[in-house]
Parts: C-alpha cells; sequence; structure tokens
C-alpha cells in the first residue's frame, strides 16, 4: 500500500486585529478570554493560509494498481496564545495533569476554500467516494462536521464546518474535553472562548479580502449586457421564426451552482434559544405564498437573478457556510464557548456578507422581501445567497430584512425608468397585502418616487443630467375605463400609455386608494373647457372638438336632477366658439361645405326650420356631425344653442316681414316656438302689438285688452 500526502501553500498573510475607531467607541476587536486567562498575539502571531492538499494511494494492494489521486484546497488560520493561569487554577491543573499549564500555546482551525480550477472540480466530480477523497474531505470539512483536535482527533464536534485544533486537556478516556473537573472546566472553556475569537477574526480578514479583490460592478455590469445580448438574439430568433433551445446554458449553470453549494441548514448550540429552526421553517412554509395566484405575480414577488456565481461569491458561500451552526456534541458546552468568544470579539459589530455592493456588516445589509431587492435596495443579499448560507445571514450576521423604509430610501436616491415605475406600481399592491405597510409609511413612499418619460428611458439620446424627471406625487388620477383613451388629460391624470401598462384594474386596487383615485367628470370637464380645442376654434382639433363633445353630452344626459345639470352646465366653455357648425352654398363669402366653429348661442339646431325667416340674414346650425357621434339636442339647448328666433331679431324686423299689418302669423309662430323664460319676459315688456282702430302706434301685451264677444 502506497500513500502519498502532499501540501502546497498558496497564500499566507497577516491577520490584522481590528482596532477602535476612536477611545470612546467600543468598535475594536477584544483578543483575551473572559478572565484574561487567554490572550491572541498579534502581529505575525495571527496568520492565515491557503493550501492545496493532495493526496495519493493506490486502489488495491498489488504494486502494479494505478494510483488515484484526489485534491482539495483548505485555508486555515493559526495563533500564538500568551496565557496567564491564576496560581490556584494552575496549581489544581498541576494535581490532575501532573505538569505546569504552558505560558504559551498555538490554536488552529481548519475550514473549507473554493477550488475554481477547472482539474481539481472533475477531480472532486468523479472520485468523490474513492479513497483518496475521503482523506481529502478531512481537511476541508463540510457544514457541522468540523471536529475537535488536542493532538488527535476526538468525538467532540464544534458545531461548525471548522476544524479545532488546541490543546484542550480531555478526559480521561481521551475522547472528549473535560469539563467536570472545576479547574480544566475554567482552563478549557477560556481556551475554547479564545478559539472563537480566532474564528471572527479570521472570517473578518477573509471576507474584507473577497470584497477588496471583489469588483462586483464591472461583474454586474458586464452580466446584464451579456443579457441584453441574449434578449436581442432570441428576438431576431423569434421574428425568423427559429425555434432554438441552446440559449439556457447560463440558467443551467446557475441552478447547477445553487444545488452543488446548497445543503441542510441546523441550528447552533447557543443560538437554539433565538428559534433558528422555526426561522428555517418559516421561510419553507413561506414559499408557496410568494407562489402568487399567475405567472406575473409570481415573477413581481421573486424577481428573476439568474447571473451566475461568481468566483468571489464561491467563495464567501464556502465561509459563511463554515459558519452555519449545528449544535456540537456530544458535548453542547463547546459549541457555546465557542460562540461566546465569537461574540465578545466584536460585540459592537455583526459578522460581515457579502451584498450586491460589496462585503458589508450584517446590520447594514438587507435580506429580500417579496421582490422589494428589484428597486436598487443598496447592500441587497442575493437570494442565492441566502439560500445557500440561510443560518448564517440571519442568525449570525443578524441581516435584517428589507423594509418600506429601505425602499423609501432608496427611491430618495435613483430615479426609475418607465419601465421599473411601472414594475413598482404592479408589484406594490401584492407587497401591500403580505406586509400591510402603515399608511404614513405608503404615502411617504409615493413622494419619493421620482421617474423619467419614456422618450428618456427608452429613446437613450438624452443623458440623466438632460432628462426631464416626473413626481408620482403630481399624479392624483387616473382615467375611468369608460373614458375614451383618445381624449387630452390633465398632468395629475396617469398618461394612457403608462395605464395601458400597469392595467386599471392595479391602479383600482385599494392599496392605492390614498395614491390615485378614478377622474372625476367635473374636473375633467374644467380641464377640457381651457384646452385649445375648445377654446381657439382651429381647424385641425375638429375630430377631437366633436370626440370631447360627446362625451360631455353622454355625461349631460346621464344626469338625473335639474340642479346636477345646471351646474355641470356652468363648467362648459359657453362663451369659447367651441361648437362646429356647417356652412351651405349659399353663404357666397364662404367656400361649400366647410366647417367652422361659433359660441353656442350663435347657432341654432339642426333641425330647427327658419325658412320663414330667409333672405333677411344668414343663419348658422350647429353641425349635423354632432347628432351622428351622439350630441344629443338637450345638451347642445343646455350650451344655449337655440331652437327659435331671437326675439331682439323679431322686433328688428317687423316691418320688413309686415307684421305689424297683420300680427297673425308672428303670434302662431310664438305659440309653436319653444321660448325661453328670458324670450316670454322680453315679449311681456316690449311694444309691438297694434291696437284695434289705432295703426300709429303699438303697445306692450300688458297694456290691450280683448274684444267682447259681442
Amino acid at each position: 500500500l502506497q500513500l502519498n500526502i502532499q501540501k502546497t501553500i498558496i497564500e499566507s498573510h497577516t491577520i490584522e486585529t481590528p482596532k477602535a475607531s476612536s477611545f470612546w467607541r467600543n468598535d475594536g476587536a477584544v483578543t483575551s478570554s473572559s478572565s484574561g486567562m487567554f490572550t491572541l498575539g498579534k502581529g505575525a502571531d495571527l496568520t492565515q493560509t491557503s493550501v492545496q492538499m493532495s493526496v495519493s494511494i493506490r486502489k488495491d494492494l498489488s504494486p502494479k494498481s494505478d494510483m488515484e489521486t484526489s485534491k482539495v484546497r483548505a485555508r486555515y488560520a493559526s495563533a500564538m496564545v500568551n496565557t496567564k493561569i491564576p496560581s490556584g487554577i494552575e496549581k489544581r491543573m498541576m494535581r490532575v495533569t501532573k505538569k505546569k499549564p504552558p505560558k504559551e500555546l498555538t490554536v488552529q482551525i481548519f475550514l473549507d476554500a473554493a477550488d475554481h480550477s477547472d482539474d481539481n472540480q472533475k477531480s472532486s466530480k468523479l472520485k468523490r467516494k474513492s479513497k483518496a477523497a475521503l482523506i481529502t474531505q478531512s481537511f476541508a470539512p463540510t457544514s457541522g462536521s468540523g471536529r475537535i483536535f488536542i493532538g488527535f482527533r476526538t468525538s467532540q464536534t464544534t458545531g461548525l464546518g471548522i476544524h479545532l485544533a488546541a490543546p484542550l486537556v480531555p478526559t480521561v478516556e481521551r475522547e472528549a474535553i473535560d469539563f467536570v473537573d472545576p479547574a480544566l472546566r475554567d482552563f478549557n472553556s477560556e481556551l475554547l472562548e479564545v478559539s472563537g475569537i480566532l474564528m471572527r477574526l479570521a472570517l473578518e480578514n477573509e471576507m474584507y479580502r473577497l470584497g477588496t479583490n471583489w469588483n462586483w460592478k464591472e461583474e454586474r455590469e458586464a452580466w446584464e449586457a451579456q443579457q441584453e445580448d441574449r434578449k436581442k438574439q432570441q428576438k431576431a430568433e423569434e421574428e425568423e421564426k427559429k425555434l432554438e433551445t441552446d440559449d439556457v446554458e447560463s440558467t443551467k449553470d446557475s441552478s447547477d451552482d445553487k444545488s452543488s453549494i446548497s445543503s441542510s441548514l441546523y441550528s447552533f448550540a447557543t443560538f437554539m434559544a433565538r428559534g433558528v429552526t422555526s426561522t428555517v421553517k418559516e421561510a419553507v412554509k413561506a414559499v408557496p405564498e410568494l407562489l402568487g395566484e399567475d405567472s406575473e405575480t409570481t415573477e413581481l414577488l421573486n424577481p428573476i437573478d439568474d447571473r451566475p456565481l461568481s468566483i468571489a461569491e464561491r467563495d464567501a458561500i464556502i465561509l459563511m457556510k463554515a459558519y452555519c451552526p449545528r449544535q456540537s456534541t456530544p458535548d453542547a458546552l463547546v459549541g457555546q464557548c465557542l460562540a461566546k468568544g465569537f461574540g465578545r470579539c466584536m460585540a459592537s459589530s455583526s459578522p460581515p456578507v457579502l451584498t450586491v455592493d460589496g462585503v458589508a456588516r450584517g446590520v447594514d445589509s438587507r435580506l429580500t422581501n417579496n421582490g422589494m431587492e428589484a428597486f436598487g435596495i443598496p447592500h441587497a443579499v442575493r437570494r442565492i445567497m441566502l439560500e445557500n448560507a440561510r443560518e448564517y445571514h440571519t442568525v449570525i450576521a443578524n441581516c435584517p430584512t428589507m423594509s418600506i423604509d429601505d425602499l423609501i430610501k432608496a427611491m430618495k436616491e435613483n430615479i426609475l425608468s418607465e419601465e421599473m415605475l411601472v414594475r413598482l406600481l404592479k408589484w406594490y399592491p401584492k407587497y401591500a397585502r403580505l406586509n400591510n405597510p402603515r399608511r404614513d409609511k405608503s404615502l411617504r413612499l409615493k413622494e419619493v418616487i421620482r421617474y423619467h418619460k419614456e422618450n428618456y428611458s427608452k429613446g437613450g439620446q438624452s443623458s440623466d443630467a438632460e432628462a426631464e424627471v416626473h413626481q408620482l406625487d403630481s399624479i392624483f388620477y387616473f382615467a375611468p375605463q369608460r373614458m375614451s383613451k383618445k381624449l387630452p388629460l390633465p398632468e395629475t391624470v396617469f398618461p394612457q400609455s403608462l395605464v395601458g401598462s400597469i392595467g386599471l384594474r392595479t391602479l383600482e386596487d385599494r392599496h392605492f386608494t390614498d395614491w390615485f383615485q378614478p377622474l372625476p367628470f367635473d374636473i375633467w370637464t374644467g380641464f377640457i373647457s381651457e384646452h385649445t380645442c375648445m377654446r381657439n376654434g382651429n381647424e385641425k382639433d375638429d375630430a377631437m372638438r366633436i370626440l370631447v363633445l360627446a362625451t360631455l353630452s353622454k355625461h349631460f344626459d346621464s344626469l338625473e336632477s335639474a340642479t346636477a345639470k345646471s351646474r355641470f352646465v356652468e363648467l362648459l366653455p359657453l362663451t369659447s366658439p367651441c361648437l362646429p357648425f356647417d356652412i351651405t352654398t349659399s353663404d357666397v363669402n364662404l367656400p361649400a361645405s366647410n366647417t367652422k366653429t361659433a359660441v353656442p348661442n350663435e347657432l341654432y339646431l339642426p333641425d330647427t326650420d327658419l325658412s320663414a325667416f330667409s333672405g333677411l340674414q344668414t343663419f348658422y346650425k350647429a353641425s349635423k356631425r354632432l347628432k351622428k357621434e351622439g350630441v344629443s339636442d338637450a345638451f347642445l339647448l343646455a350650451m344655449g344653442v337655440r331652437k327659435t328666433i331671437k326675439i331682439e331679431f323679431l322686433f328688428l324686423h317687423l316691418d320688413t316681414l309686415n307684421w305689424n299689418e297683420n300680427p297673425k302669423p308672428l303670434i302662431k309662430y310664438l305659440i309653436d316656438a319653444d321660448l325661453s323664460q328670458q324670450d316670454l319676459l322680453k315679449l311681456r315688456s316690449t311694444r309691438y302689438l297694434p291696437a284695434a282702430n289705432d295703426e300709429t302706434s303699438v303697445y306692450a301685451p300688458s297694456q290691450l285688452y280683448f274684444k267682447d264677444k259681442d
């Protein structure tokens, strides 16, 4: 049997101990145990080394058999520890161990490291169950499989994916740590505590090294550019009707990365009281709720993030998984002592995590929350990172979940494209159903949302500095479904193009009640009455003008009470040339079949019979197109369009019509005419009737009497 073990040092560096930022802030690292029995050294006494272990072994006992080789990359941290054992404990230890405690001792931790070479990855997959692989696996423990070494391996686990080598005092059987004898219990407990401090320092050092070496922005931009190219290619293929299914490699890579790194997550001894197990169960239970009632809801609550894991992210996942806790066995006190030192080392600073913006403290990072991560929340943790090391993020680093306050802060700092605005407005009601944000927070969110219009966000011809920025808080209404999409709208109303993208049903959601309301028709009437199509009488606005009049007429006819109709008419542009009229060939000064506009009280209904007055004056009637488009006579009359000749015109042409000599035709016309109250008042007070046997004067009706029947 032949066995070859080779260790190759890849890189080694000193672990720097974080110092307090100022003398009044307690944010530096603690490097000694609780009672000061053990203190970590500094400088060269604290080192971290990355190595590659290669193990070669013959497949069987025959000297002619082939050698199988397995390689693994691992990292270990080593610390020189100064001891200061109290005399009482030292005497009791000498009584038990028969020797003095050392003045200095060495503590080492071993954990897995990512191996990105193709040869090693293929070798590990093909020979994972080989004898050589079984040996190399011991150099890089998986989550929760770390062991305690006291010169030899013991049955005691650390509860982490980390091996610990330290001169702990074992039991007589030399299989476990002695926590029975009071003196040995103090010695071993504090040595484990200082080992936990070393674990924390190694974690801090390695995570920030990853953050320094990872150009996250460049990688993300490269991936986004790659995605855009892929979308264009797919669109071109669809246009050419070519069905190809090869364009899914990156997604497969992403899923392979996740499945190869993900594993079970369990609780850590000192954190069990914080409900680690229940937290995991709640997360799993919440998944069906996030799926949503349709594919769009599912995607909004679970944004697609198919970017493959980068090298730095792989390294970070393996490092964080090493610190994902399980209960140490057989003695849970080991895990508790390690956790005590880990927490005491930097009590005022949460452990670091890798976010989309680089490395950040756990308390400064944010975990995904029902799709909120799609809107540029700073220091967001990718979902794939969270799923691969959930307990590290939720328990060890204590990362908070994204909240509406984080979204408000992000919206203050960013300006959305129209595409992202549409996504936000589609997403918010679905998020609100799950989280029920406070009303004041919801209103505050609307206040800070800004966006570029479509010509900037999609055209790409103007820079952000030149682009016009719009405030969502300036929009109060959306056009109801019954309103034509061709009609002009006030600036306080959602553009119809946006409504089409967002969906009217979404804007009508109860969670948008404080944001938007259906546009009241009176407000739109006041706006359209001042619009150029109703004020200037331009010929180019004829089609829009008739559409507006048809809409106004339909609303007028739907009103039931006379008071409501009267108030509505007051909003109309009664003194503007807003009504079209047809010009006939009898008007010699105007082209035939032309259309112009006039003030309502200057026009007559299209069906009015004015033949009795022909030759006296040109009369203009409202265009017949109005009736064809649904504009009612009642609406036109309410606007001031006339059904009868003006009383003033009758009085002016009494002599021309010879009605002074024979008033019977005049009386008959007045009886048949639909006169207004104002016209009737003028008829009562104006002198226009002759008296019997008196042809020299005319009289008002109130000045005359009926003849006796006799």
